[in-house]
């Protein structure tokens, strides 16, 4: 498919776009209220949001590296109060993998601990702990660490996920210091038996020498390392480092030696320092990355990939309602297919936040993803990544959103996503049907585009949230390479909505759907959507203690998040919260 033809589409659509903030201007211009530059509001704290009220969810498969969230230190300024603050956060990733337990909206109380354990049907227990505590002024220690396993029947594919991590920060002055480690262990059973004789992708040696477990068992290991410091003057003025090491390994089946297991050790350095130009309202940025591991497969020999590049970034904000900001990156990149390779890639981003709460987003940027065995197992559980080298995605990216607050706390907001790959995965099933893994491949070209709109609502009185999202789907890949010319298993159309209600003090409910439409696999299927359907109850009995009940999948729908392998039916649990 040739790009090209898509530009007058995207032209017009900015130029529509760009109208409307132009008009918003000149009614803000006439306003009685006062410009307030950036430059003259300085935000004072730690920059990391924490909501120690919040019943957070680690990621799929609890990944050694968390999303760290801040305030960006660049915003533009706006009023917002608490449960606004709150009512932003994601929902929802919007994607199919439903098996950890859903995000919970909690309006934020000041905790040292939160933690529950509860029980399931089919053998499902899981347990939960959030932790914080001083040991000295300006110093703490933060835990959390996550269960969660079932042991049904064979119908339907068993799992344990288990992880923890702790986490060591000082402040002093306006430096910060943290360092933390992290460790996941988990694994999952297939549904479908072995024949026996049958050589297994990624084990070693013939079959007899290597005992396999019947059904066959895959399971994964990490452990990480991190360490961060940042120096923030005020908001223009700083620095902000990290690194990180984090070991994978992967094994099927029973091996005779771990060293043959497949592993990988990957490395991150990163380097941000930020600055205020001569003006008031400009900024100058420099950062530096550094990326790579080391990796082994079952059946191939030691590679490396590598992802160093600079930027360069300048920002200007008009009048406290128009900010533009400009990088330059270049990428120093290395894989063992492309080998080395050279890249100069833009990313410009226009914003516009007017005085009525009506915002508008342009970005047009050159992107690189860099590859990881981890993130392909963190995405489908059931890959083995036995016989092939990793490759960097790479493409152009168009995003366009707009947004408004439209009244009394109901909040609008559409978009529209483009992405052009010129090195792109996918998910494809072994040739062989009787071994039930997943294989990742590459396409030189493919397409995505997504529109996608959604509404939220905050009752402030009724201390309720409630919040809706869909989005569809356009893909397109090369027909000789993945004859369906879809790129596999990207839903038609996904959507998400959510209700929580925290009514009383000791009372709160909550309550989902997700919904995936259909989907196309390599050769072409037509691959079934789902609806999911869930419900939690939380009851305080007591200051520091409490009960909660929570059902998953009340539809009792038969579906499968990747083909051959069904997931939970009906859930229901029962367990305790603790509040400290």
């Amino acid at each position: 498919m040739n790009p090209i033809r898509y530009i007058p589409f995207f032209i017009t659509a900015l130029l529509v776009a760009a109208a409307q903030p132009a008009t918003a201007q000149q009614d803000g211009a006439s306003s009685l209220l006062p410009d307030i530059d950036p430059q003259d509001i300085e935000i004072r704290g730690d920059f990391d949001v924490r909501f120690p009220g919040l019943a957070r969810q680690p990621v799929l498969g609890f990944s050694p590296r968390p999303p760290v969230f801040r305030v960006d230190p660049d915003r533009m300024p706006f009023m917002e109060t608490d449960e606004e603050i709150v009512a932003t956060i994601p929902l929802s990733d919007l994607e199919p993998a439903l098996r950890p337990e859903k995000n919970f909206i909690r309006f934020a109380e000041r905790q040292r601990l939160y933690a529950y354990a509860g029980y399931g049907s089919y053998r499902s227990p899981e347990l939960r702990i959030f932790a914080e505590t001083p040991i000295r002024d300006q110093e703490s220690v933060s835990f959390q660490f996550g269960h969660q396993s079932t042991g049904g029947a064979r119908d339907f594919s068993s799992f344990r996920d288990m992880a923890g991590e702790l986490q060591w920060t000082r402040l002093s002055g306006d430096s910060r210091w943290g360092v933390g480690i992290s460790g996941s262990s988990s694994f999952n059973y297939s549904p479908l038996s072995v024949d026996p004789g049958m050589n297994l992708p990624g084990v070693p040696g013939p079959f007899p020498d290597t005992p396999v477990l019947d059904p066959v068992r895959i399971s994964h290991n990490t452990f990480g390392l991190q360490a961060r410091w940042q120096q923030l003057a005020n908001a223009y003025r700083g620095w902000q480092t990290s690194a990180a090491v984090n070991r994978f390994s992967d094994r099927t089946g029973t091996y005779p030696d771990d060293d043959e297991a497949t592993n990988e050790t990957r490395y991150e350095v990163h380097l941000n320092r930020f600055w205020e130009g001569t003006m008031i309202d400009q900024v100058f940025g420099l950062q530096f990355r550094a990326t790579g591991s080391v990796y082994k497969t079952g059946l191939d020999e030691t590679q490396y990939w590598l992802n160093n590049n600079v930027g360069v970034r300048y920002r200007h904000t008009f009048s406290s309602f128009h900010q533009v900001e400009a990088w330059l990156r270049f990428y120093q990149l290395y894989d063992p297919v492309n080998e080395f390779d050279l890249y100069l890639y833009p990313d410009i981003q226009y914003r516009f936040k007017g005085a009525g709460r009506f915002s508008v987003q342009m970005r047009l940027r050159g992107f690189v993803n860099d590859p990881s065995l981890e993130a392909l197992h963190l995405q489908n559980r059931f890959t083995i990544h036995n016989d092939g080298e990793l490759e960097h995605e790479r493409g152009l990216h168009i995003n366009l959103h707009s947004g408004a607050d439209l009244w009394n706390g109901i909040e609008l907001y559409s978009g529209l996503d483009y992405w052009q790959y010129y090195n792109r995965g996918y998910f494809a099933p072994w040739n062989n049907p009787a071994v039930p893994y997943y294989r990742y491949h590459y396409v030189d070209e493919a397409t995505h585009v997504e529109w996608y709109t959604g509404i939220s609502r905050v009752f402030r009185t009724w201390r309720t949230t409630m919040a809706a999202r869909i989005g569809l789907n356009y893909t397109s890949a090369e027909e000789d390479v993945i004859p369906s010319g879809e790129i596999p298993y990207v839903p038609r159309w996904k959507g998400s909505i959510l209700v929580t209600t925290n009514p009383v003090s000791w009372l709160e409910l909550s309550g989902w759907m997700d919904m995936s439409g259909e989907r196309k696999t390599v050769e072409g299927e037509s691959f079934d959507g789902f609806v999911q359907l869930g419900a939690r109850t939380d009851i305080r009995v007591h200051s520091r203690f409490g009960v909660y009940l929570k059902a998953q999948n009340i539809l009792d729908q038969e579906y499968e998040v990747w083909q051959r392998y069904q997931e939970l039916p009906f859930q229901f649990y029962g367990g305790i919260t603790l509040h400290w």
